[in-house]
């Protein structure tokens, strides 16, 4: 399948990709962080910038050549949902060795393990998964100001 576009979902080559519901009001997240201002904190060219199908989740992408298949790789995924706040936050912020940051939004964790960063705001959740905690902070405060309540 030489040329062929494939999904590759390998753990460790990608953050974790979980559905979050729809974006803002009547928006998707791909409105909260533009694909340069994620290449800007993330320090890598974006290939490909999808809306999750059925969820509105943005998802920034990379190829990488690996053998004789070009592989898509999910290196960034932002979403935002009203839906199940506070079950998700409970459930977020409870997480094993989730740590707490302070100066963003009505509460915020990062999750080491899974690298998910969740945002209280708005009523709403915030929702971003990247490789880093202060990529993830970065991100954040780009999309933060674009929540419309």
């Amino acid at each position: 399948m030489k040329g062929k576009l494939v999904v590759a979902l390998a753990l460790g080559l990608c953050p974790v990709l979980l559905p979050f519901g729809k974006a803002g009001s009547g928006g998707n997240a791909c409105d909260l962080v533009t694909k340069e201002e994620v290449e800007e904190v993330i320090g890598q060219k974006i290939d490909i910038v999808e809306v999750q199908p059925g969820y509105g989740n943005c998802i920034y992408y990379t190829k990488e050549k690996l053998l004789d298949e070009i592989l898509k790789i999910p290196v960034v995924t932002v979403g935002y949902t009203r839906s199940d706040v506070q079950e998700r936050w409970n459930s977020w912020s409870s997480m094993p060795k989730s740590e707490t940051i302070k100066g963003l939004g009505d509460g915020a964790v990062w999750s080491p393990t899974y690298g998910f960063f969740v945002c209280k705001f708005k009523g709403g959740l915030l929702m971003i998964s990247v490789q880093n905690k202060d990529m993830a902070i970065k991100l954040a405060k780009k999309a933060l100001g674009r929540i419309k309540p």
